[in-house]
């Protein structure tokens, strides 16, 4: 860059009254100018080092800060109001309520209506224990068989259902009965906590037709999966129980959560 012989870079730069360039020669560098500071604007100084630079750094250096103090106006961290707000607006988080498919059967005008379909299953839980039934206190346990012990092994009837109320693709609503007895699973409060039970139901036409909101509606589970898959069944009266089993071997099979990780949920369902 050619310096014209007439330029003076105190015109680049218009000081206030505070602000002064020294142009003193150091005695001990006479080629070196004393350090000094200009105040350009509150929050700006500029400070000449002792530094040797060249014409054209310093020339830059001073036309760009002089560009600086005429065209920009200085700003603080703070936040407007309008900037605080569309900082709140920006945050907000929209809701979207998910409805539960098992709500629905809640509803009062919720009816189930038996079919004539019935399938004949063996059912075991993940772990490979079948379920056999304990006739004296008249309960379901899960237990591992062998050998000639596979003839204790209870099959169940799944009865199907069908509703208006439940959208295409939802858990299938099914009835589950020992083969060859009366008993019946059922989903029943006891001290405040669903369990499991065997309950006689000497005629099957009290299961023919169940409101949601009746007491029979314990007879109900959704079943969900497929003979391919694994597959729960959720209580239709009780939403968010399921049949479950424990870990251990010859234990009662119950209700529980999914929350419960100390029991099985899942179970393998072939049809007879």
């Amino acid at each position: 860059m050619m310096c014209n012989a007439g330029f003076d870079l105190s015109q680049a730069l218009e000081c206030s009254d505070g602000c002064g360039v020294k142009s003193e020669m150091s005695p001990q560098h006479p080629f070196k100018r004393e350090g000094s500071l200009c105040d350009l604007h509150s929050g700006i100084k500029l400070e000449v080092t002792l530094h040797p630079h060249n014409m054209r750094q310093v020339a830059n250096l001073i036309i760009t800060m002089h560009r600086i103090k005429n065209n920009q106006r200085l700003k603080g961290t703070e936040f407007s109001d309008q900037e605080l707000l569309n900082i709140m607006l920006e945050s907000v988080v929209e809701e979207c309520v998910v409805r539960d498919v098992a709500d629905q059967t809640q509803s009062s005008d919720t009816v189930f209506t038996s079919t004539s379909r019935m399938e004949e299953c063996n059912v075991c839980d993940q772990y490979q224990k079948s379920l056999v039934l304990h006739e004296e206190a008249l309960e379901l346990q899960a237990m591992w068989l062998q050998g000639g012990t596979f003839s204790h092994r209870v099959r169940l009837n799944l009865s199907t259902y069908v509703s208006p109320s439940l959208p295409g693709g939802s858990a299938q609503p099914v009835a589950l009965g020992i083969a060859g007895t009366n008993l019946y699973l059922s989903c029943s409060v006891k001290q405040e906590t669903p369990i499991l039970q065997l309950e006689e139901v000497n005629s099957s036409s009290k299961l023919k037709i169940i409101s949601a909101q009746a007491d029979m509606a314990r007879f109900l589970f959704f079943k969900r999966g497929s003979a391919l898959t694994m597959t729960s069944f959720e209580s239709a009266k009780y939403n968010g129980w399921f049949i479950s089993t424990a870990m251990e071997d010859g234990e009662r099979v119950d209700m529980c959560t999914t929350q419960d990780s100390s029991r099985l949920t899942s179970f393998m369902v072939k049809q007879v």
